[in-house]
């Protein structure tokens, strides 16, 4: 259903019983949407807790965006959406791109959220670029695609969105063959459900990237927000996962006051849907721990 948000409206996807705890996901991207996550993890997870989807303002099934976002903007709708839903305190979860929202809300709102969970996030764009470019290097060699991976390599700078075009081009140019840098071995058969939606609603996604890619939310670094965490926080983190970085890793343990890091064998980035079944105990257990 449409839910009005501040300025907005969203698409909000509540599963599961009202009376059990809360667990608001967060989905990646940026621009992905929440229906991927829902066709594997809704209902699994809705056994026993309140599952709550939302498109991200300008994203799929909510309204079009025609102006500036960032960061900040749409933790400050997931707030209004907490408050709209009656809710004093949830569980986040949030995939990919979404683990970056999911910690900085968690950081910045500790009092709204109970509990975070983070599934292959990109803290740093940095290290995130560079782990994915090192993943795909011996595809990208194949493709003849080298020197544009190593322009990337070499970058010794912060984040910019100068940076992220130049990423985002090259994995373009992979074409079909992407997904391969981003499933495990026994998962390169998967195929991510994206819902028969309209082409104009699918195309926001890329509107939406574009946008707050520009934001210099987008490109911060925000490694240093681990040592905020008050809440327990659990990192889950795919064997064959692109993106999330050794260093980052070492950050969470040794950052993060009470953290907990779950490494799924032969997983890669949607341990969600390569591993439904595991994920959806490990993300339940620990919500109601």
């Amino acid at each position: 259903m449409l839910t009005e948000i501040r300025d907005t409206r969203l698409y909000v996807d509540q599963r599961g019983a009202a009376d059990t705890p809360p667990l608001l996901y967060l989905h990646g991207g940026p621009g992905a949407g929440s229906y991927d996550f829902l066709a594997f993890q809704g209902d699994r997870l809705a056994e026993r807790l309140h599952v709550i989807g939302v498109d991200q303002r300008g994203v799929q099934q909510s309204d079009p965006i025609d102006g500036p976002v960032t960061e900040d903007i749409v933790i400050a709708d997931f707030e209004a959406l907490r408050e709209r839903l009656g809710i004093e305190q949830w569980a986040i979860l949030g995939h990919s791109y979404g683990g970056r929202l999911a910690l900085r809300y968690a950081a910045n709102h500790p009092s709204s959220v109970s509990r975070v969970i983070f599934e292959n996030p990109p803290w740093d764009m940095v290290l995130a670029t560079r782990t994915l470019v090192e993943t795909a290097k011996p595809l990208l060699t194949e493709l003849g695609l080298l020197d544009e991976a190593n322009r990337l390599l070499s970058w010794t700078g912060p984040a910019t969105t100068e940076m992220w075009t130049d990423r985002t081009t090259l994995l373009q140019q992979l074409g079909e063959r992407r997904m391969e840098i981003y499933l495990g071995p026994a998962s390169r058969d998967l195929v991510l459900p994206a819902g028969d939606l309209p082409q104009e609603i699918q195309d926001r996604a890329g509107y939406f990237a574009q946008t707050i890619a520009q934001s210099t939310s987008f490109n911060e670094s925000l490694i240093p927000l681990l040592s905020r965490l008050s809440q327990p926080a659990l990192l889950i983190k795919g064997e064959h996962d692109p993106v999330t970085s050794l260093e980052e890793i070492r950050h969470f343990r040794t950052d993060a006051t009470d953290g907990t890091y779950r490494l799924f064998e032969g997983a890669g980035h949607f341990v969600h849907a390569e591993q439904p079944a595991e994920y959806a105990d490990a993300v339940t257990d620990f919500v109601l721990r």
